[in-house]
Parts: C-alpha cells; sequence; structure tokens
C-alpha cells in the first residue's frame, strides 16, 4: 500500500509541476521519498538496468544509446533532462512503474551522478554500467579524481557487466577486481593524439603501484595508451577500437565496422564507441545498431546552431569546473574555418551548490585561443572580470576581448563589432537567456 501511494504522489507531482512549467523531473521523487524511503526496493526491475556513468560525456553517451535503443525497438525510459541524482532517479523509474511496483518498459537506461550513485545503487542493482571517464571535476564536490574513482569501484557488483573507457587508467583500474563480464573500448592513435609531456594531467601516477605512468600517447588529458614503469599495470587490448578517424567527415571505424559520429568532436568518438560496446553487450543485433548509428538522424542535444543574420551562431554546451570538456569545445571551435566570435561566461559554476569556485577557469588552456582566427571573445555573466583577469594572463590581446554589462546589448555588438561565425560556450543558465534573446529576435533553430 505505501509503495503504490509513493508512485501515486511522485505522479501527480510531476504532472503538477509540469503544468506549472516546470520540468517535473525530480519533485516527484522528492515527495515519493518523503512518504516511502525505500520506494525503490520495492520495485520489480525489468531485464535490462543500464547505468552511464563518468565525469564528463555520459549524458551524450545516454543520448545515443536511447536512440539505439528506440530504433531495435526496445521500449525504455531514461532521464532525458539529465536528473541524475537520487531524487530524479527516483523518478523517472516511478513515473514508469504499474502501481502493483512492477516496471512497465523493457530497460531502464540512466545517466547517474558519479558521486551520488554510491547512495541510489544501495536500493537496487545494474545489470550494466558504462564508464566513460573520470577527471578532474567539479572540485568543491567531487575533491579529486582518485576519490571518485574509489566511489564507483565500492559500488560495482559481480552482477554488472562493466563497459568502460580503458583509454582512462583510472577508469581500467575499477575493472581489476572484477570477476564478472568486462567490454573494454578505447581509441586508436590518430591526427589528434598527442605525444608531448605531462603537463596538468589527473593520471600521472600507476593506481596500482603509485609508479609513474609512460604514455605511448595521449588523445587528451590522461586519455590514451599507458605503461606502468614499474608494474604490469597497462591498457588492455580492448574489444573495441576506434580507429582511422577521420573527424572532418565525421566517419571512423569500429573494430570493422564502418561508423557515423553524431558530431565532428573528438569526444563523439568515444560516446560512439561506448554505444556501440553497450548494445552489442546487450546482444542488439549488429545490424540494427549499425542502422540506428549510420542510417537513422541522431543529433545531440550539444548540438544548437542558429541562423544569426546570414552568420551561423552554435551554443556549445560546456560543462562548467571540468577542463578536458572545455577544451574539447575550444579545440573544436578551433578546427572549424573562417573568421570566429566567441562568447565566454557564467553566473554559477554549478547548479547544485553555492561555493562557486572559480579555481578551474585555471585548469584551461585559454592560451589556445591566441589564435588568429579568433576575431573577438565576448564575456557575459557574473564572474565575467574573473574570465576577464583569466584570459589576460592567458596573453590574449586585449583588443580582442569584449566585456558585455547588460546581456540585452548583445546583439547589438554581435552585429557591429564582430566577425565570423559565432560559438558561445556558456553555463546552462546563460545559455537559456541567450536563446531568450535570439527568440526576441525570430531566431530560432527549428
Amino acid at each position: 500500500m505505501r509503495t503504490a501511494l509513493a508512485i501515486i504522489i511522485c505522479k501527480i507531482a510531476n504532472t503538477l509541476s509540469k503544468l506549472l512549467k516546470k520540468e517535473g523531473t525530480v519533485i516527484g521523487g522528492y515527495w515519493a521519498l518523503k512518504v516511502h524511503p525505500n520506494v525503490l526496493n520495492k520495485i520489480k526491475y525489468p531485464k535490462y538496468v543500464i547505468g552511464i556513468t563518468g565525469s564528463s560525456g555520459k549524458g551524450s553517451t545516454t543520448e545515443l544509446i536511447a536512440h539505439i535503443l528506440n530504433k531495435s525497438k526496445i521500449t525504455y525510459a531514461y532521464n532525458k533532462n539529465g536528473s541524475n541524482a537520487i531524487n530524479g532517479i527516483t523518478s523517472l523509474i516511478l513515473s514508469n512503474t504499474k502501481l502493483n511496483g512492477i516496471y512497465k518498459k523493457q530497460a531502464l537506461l540512466m545517466e547517474l551522478d558519479e558521486k551520488h550513485m554510491i547512495h541510489l545503487l544501495q536500493h537496487f542493482g545494474l545489470t550494466h554500467l558504462v564508464i566513460t571517464n573520470i577527471t578532474r571535476d567539479q572540485p568543491p564536490r567531487n575533491a579529486h579524481p582518485e576519490y571518485i574513482q574509489s566511489l564507483i569501484s565500492s559500488i560495482i557488483k559481480d552482477s554488472i557487466h562493466l563497459v568502460v573507457n580503458v583509454d582512462d587508467p583510472l577508469v581500467y583500474s575499477t575493472t581489476l577486481n572484477h570477476k564478472g563480464k568486462i567490454t573494454y573500448y578505447a581509441m586508436d592513435k590518430n591526427n589528434y593524439s598527442k605525444q608531448s609531456k605531462l603537463n596538468n594531467i589527473d593520471a600521472q601516477y600507476c593506481p596500482v603501484c603509485g609508479n609513474k605512468l609512460n604514455y605511448e600517447f595521449r588523445h587528451y588529458g590522461h586519455l590514451g595508451d599507458y605503461k606502468c614503469s614499474k608494474c604490469n599495470f597497462k591498457r588492455p587490448r580492448p574489444d573495441f577500437l576506434a580507429h582511422t578517424i577521420d573527424i572532418e567527415n565525421m566517419e571512423i571505424y569500429i573494430n570493422k565496422d564502418k561508423i557515423k559520429i553524431p558530431s565532428n568532436f573528438l569526444y563523439s568518438v568515444y560516446l560512439t564507441t561506448a554505444a556501440y560496446s553497450l548494445a552489442t553487450a546487450l546482444g542488439i543485433n549488429k545490424e540494427k545498431i549499425l542502422h540506428a548509428i549510420n542510417v537513422d538522424s541522431f543529433i545531440p542535444k550539444r548540438l544548437n546552431i542558429y541562423n544569426f543574420y546570414n552568420r551561423n551562431w552554435q551554443m556549445i554546451s560546456s560543462k562548467n569546473e571540468n577542463n578536458l570538456s572545455y577544451k574539447q569545445s575550444i579545440d573544436y571551435i578551433l578546427h572549424e574555418k573562417g573568421k570566429k566570435t566567441i562568447v565566454l561566461g557564467f553566473d554559477n559554476s554549478s547548479r547544485r551548490y553555492k561555493e562557486n569556485d572559480v579555481s578551474w577557469l585555471w585548469d584551461i588552456d585559454f592560451e589556445s585561443l591566441k589564435d588568429k582566427s579568433i576575431d573577438k571573445i565576448l564575456i557575459i555573466g557574473r564572474f565575467k572580470y574573473d574570465v576577464l583577469t583569466r584570459l589576460e594572463y592567458a596573453n590574449i590581446n586585449k583588443d580582442k576581448l569584449i566585456l558585455i554589462d547588460d546581456l540585452n546589448e548583445i546583439v547589438n555588438v554581435l552585429k557591429q563589432e564582430t566577425k565570423g561565425n559565432i560559438y558561445s560556450m556558456v553555463c546552462f543558465d546563460k545559455e537559456s537567456e541567450l536563446k531568450e534573446i535570439l527568440k526576441k529576435e525570430g531566431i530560432t533553430n527549428d
């Protein structure tokens, strides 16, 4: 009876939230847990209970997996809006559960917060877990990568089929004591790979013995081909290897299969390989997987392109407080042709806590924005002076930097003082404000 009551309350709360023009993805779970704190223990779960976690890339990876499930005629529900902590996941599950406690679909697909899933998985188990990467991310909340690695390792049960990115030594180390099924995926050396010295990366030392890791090559950050200088720890041979990488034409190979990637970001190689590997682990027919990826369209939510007075304006959802995610966006912009204008800024470092730490700005390679193709950099948001200071320390020409005090003036500034296509890398709240401004101009990306 309590379980049914919690489910009813969850559905009513979510419905009322949506009627009030809110997202309705968290509030139902919050109230359901107030009524029945152990309600998730009472649910009968489906054959596939899939988690996707990691410091970055989990949202886009989850999207592509959902797309493959959909095209393969497997019924599922997933947290499309990214509510990935316990209230959001509870809301997702109960919204798709009958009053008798039976989950209604064939698969439960969840983007999971890498820190908080330890609390969530006390209530139910996963059949599959994809781990994308473990990097420096939101330091006031997540501390350091080794701490997150230890949390993830502590919840991995032998019943879980792991699908892991073994280009990341921290991710690979979570599998070392695992007695269940494991699928490894990785990216081969390509034109974007580096052989530079190890500067400002998160995994310089062996997770097993603590001695120095040697890298044959790196794609970005600490993701690449590594080997411990003392013990036997090294990147294992992947089951699924992305190779023959052609970012410009958005094509790769995974083992022997030619695959389209959804965007010309290098991280798209990882998310596509992860989704392909997971779908194979689920037993989905290869032809269905290839058809879903190569034939049916998939556009990640990260790509928002607007026609701004005959100039492309692309809104790139870059994650604050994660230097690797941010660097991928910068690299993408720099690889684009022609003159470019960039919009940077944020009002809050995170939507989850109020510390508003800005130390992460010093982890990002803003020095690369000295590139000649950058015409202007517009700086917006509450922390615009912090961003400006960081860019000045990066020795970017001050004539290229424009502070925007009133966001309503950004359209005129862009039209009158800048050249080339526009790329904005701003926080979620500022992106919403920019979209509203464009909407008032009659500009949409429909």
